[in-house]
């Protein structure tokens, strides 16, 4: 093996997917990973937060691309974006310090439909002592940044609903919802009612969650305007055959 410096590059990607509390490692942290913009308005900036508990100080740099939907998944796509504005973009984060940074929507202010992007923190690797072994370990985060107009507002509406089984036989629902709105929404801001029947149209389980509840089975669930997901519902059902039903609704305030 070269005596010469050997990296190792570990890439801890949060999605949105999303869409969880704050991710953290054992020497970075990242908050939010989920970010909400309007394109116009004092709303139109947020401030992310990056804190090195490392013993020595961590160069970083920001890039954001755009994010689409493919076969009902956030995928990431090559184009830069060019109407986020990232300041700073770099940055060398010395030991025990936090370092902000601030994501401005700069396009236009008032599109047609929601826009969406994974601004990505990455960590640089260090010039290391000459003839020195050694193994870097660079971490990226991955932040979902969603932009809507003011005033727009989703209009979330279940599609479909079926039972999946896995390997081991454990049935779980999976729905399909679309958005008819002009802005994006998250099934985990909703109430959802979910309803199973046998074959014979007996009704075998039936409960409602409230959103906090639905987060932990699910995420947040985004679904951008002007489109539908798949998504799956970590519940356990008592069958795994007949149908299930679910049903979302709004909650005061959100």
């Amino acid at each position: 093996m070269s005596s010469n410096l050997m990296r190792l590059t570990l890439g801890v990607f949060v999605a949105a997917a999303l869409f969880m509390a704050a991710a953290a490692v054992k020497a970075l942290n990242v908050q939010p990973v989920v970010v909400d913009l309007l394109s116009s308005g004092r709303q139109s900036s947020a401030v992310i937060t990056l804190e090195n508990t490392f013993s020595t100080t961590v160069p970083v740099e920001l890039s954001a691309r755009r994010v689409e939907i493919v076969d009902g998944e956030l995928r990431e796509t090559a184009e830069e974006a060019d109407d986020l504005l990232i300041f700073p973009m770099q940055a060398a984060v010395p030991s025990g310090a936090s370092q902000a940074f601030r994501i401005q929507w700069i396009g236009d202010p008032a599109p047609d439909a929601s826009r969406h992007y994974f601004v990505t923190v990455a960590q640089l690797p260090v010039d290391l002592p000459e003839n020195q072994n050694a193994i870097q370990v660079l971490y990226n985060f991955k932040i979902l940044v969603n932009v809507g107009a003011p005033g727009a507002a989703p209009k979330l509406e279940v599609r479909s609903a079926a039972i999946s089984v896995d390997e081991e036989g454990v049935a779980r629902p999976v729905i399909t919802v679309a958005n008819s709105g002009g802005s994006y929404g998250y099934v985990g801001h909703a109430r959802m009612t979910v309803v199973q029947r046998t074959p014979a149209g007996e009704e075998v389980f039936r409960k409602t969650f409230e959103p906090q509840e639905i987060q932990s089975l699910m995420g947040l669930g985004l679904v951008p305007s002007g489109s539908e997901r798949r998504l799956p519902v970590n519940l356990p059902l008592p069958r795994a055959d007949g149908s299930v039903t679910i049903e979302l609704a709004s909650v005061s305030g959100r």
